[in-house]
């Protein structure tokens, strides 16, 4: 089952031209040594203890606990229990009692009948829901690195118990981390219960199959922000895609050497590295890209080349266009001979035929733009 979720992982990385993660550990295969080194560790430091063959981290050994979810020690009593499965003890480190503090939580737990268990210095068992991410993590990319992402919902107690086991043990652990906000579907949390869980394919269904349009509904809002999932709202980011694409498209159609002094072009480059400086402000990235699409619908043809190579170098730090090669629309011979047609039409000012003949490229999917210079022709994204 796992091996087939894997699998569909990887397709869809391939589907939105993400490469694939240099190293796909699997936890199973790190509970021995990694896992139980890394808890006899904190055991000898003083900041675990053994109970009943499951193994505690002591929240109150370490210091500066809360300080990633923005909590006190005061706060997190409030709210603390003993976990169904948990043995509650005396307040005292005595060896083979039970769970000393509520706050507490587990390296280790004892094995229970039809659960897969390793063997430990502590018994048979099973690792802690927290201690695998600490153990890995620092194991590939050493006992410090710079990011560390996940959903905002594991702030606490997910992250902030990675942190304290690492910190504990000697490891600085990550230098910045990175929480995003959660998806929703037309206002509701996305649940199977409610009957509205959506899938990556039924997304791309939703914009005919193009992955960059998805990604411009992920990139229209802030990461740590929230995001609501709706196929008009998909449909919006496909509609918003189609207008940088044509915009690279019709300059493309254009293609001239250029003399253009890139002013304009400096000051869209400097205001889209401002927003993604800002905390990765990918919706203000963004509209710097939709309004350089718009001034090339505005600019003569040589101006135009400048501003769209601008366009298509920033669309690709946000991962558009990766795929995308700039070359001249070749028009097969049957439409360029109805392009003259249309030419002629104009020059005897016989507009409803040559208006006839704009609509025959347009059903054929062609662009059909006219310019000071001259028709020029694209064939729609």
């Amino acid at each position: 089952m796992s091996q087939r979720y894997l699998a569909s992982y990887r397709e869809t990385l391939r589907r939105f031209g993400i490469e694939p993660p240099t190293k796909e550990p699997l936890a199973t295969a790190h509970v021995v040594p990694e896992m139980t080194d890394l808890i006899s560790t904190l055991l000898i430091k003083g900041v675990a203890y053994e109970a009943k063959g499951d193994v505690y981290f002591s929240v109150r050994k370490c210091e500066g606990y809360g300080k990633l979810s923005n909590r006190t020690l005061d706060e997190l009593q409030a709210g603390a229990r003993i976990e169904p499965g948990e043995h509650p003890g005396p307040p005292v480190a005595t060896a083979g009692a039970g769970k000393h503090d509520p706050l507490d939580f587990a390296l280790w737990k004892a094995a229970k009948l039809g659960e897969p268990s390793w063997q430990s210095p502590w018994g048979a068992g099973r690792p802690g829901w927290h201690i695998e991410c600490s153990a890995m993590s620092t194991k590939y990319l050493g006992d410090q690195f710079d990011i560390h992402g996940g959903g905002v919902d594991l702030v606490f107690p997910h992250h902030e118990n990675e942190v304290a086991q690492a910190v504990a043990a000697g490891k600085p652990f990550a230098r910045y981390w990175v929480h995003n906000g959660l998806l929703t579907v037309n206002g509701e949390k996305m649940s199977k219960s409610l009957g509205n869980y959506t899938t990556v394919e039924d997304a791309l269904n939703n914009c005919q199959g193009n992955a960059e349009a998805l990604k411009i509904f992920f990139l229209g809002a802030h990461y740590r922000s929230p995001i609501d999932y709706s196929a008009p709202s998909v449909q919006a980011a496909a509609a918003r895609w189609r207008g940088l694409a044509e915009a690279l498209h019709r300059v493309e159609a254009w293609r001239t050497n250029s003399t253009l002094s890139p002013l304009e072009t400096c000051e869209a480059r400097a205001q889209f590295e401002r927003a993604m400086d800002d905390d990765l402000n990918t919706p203000a990235a963004l509209a710097v890209l939709d309004r350089l699409a718009v001034d090339l619908s505005r600019t003569v043809e040589a101006e135009a080349v400048k501003h769209a190579d601008a366009l298509l170098s920033l669309c690709r730090v946000l991962g558009l266009f990766l795929s995308y090669q700039p070359q001249p629309v070749e028009l097969p011979t049957q439409w360029r001979t109805r392009l003259d047609a249309r030419e002629a039409a104009r020059k005897r000012k016989d507009f409803q035929s040559a208006d006839q003949i704009r609509r025959e490229f347009q059903e054929a999917g062609f662009i059909l733009e006219d310019t000071a210079h001259g028709p020029v022709v694209w064939r729609r994204p």
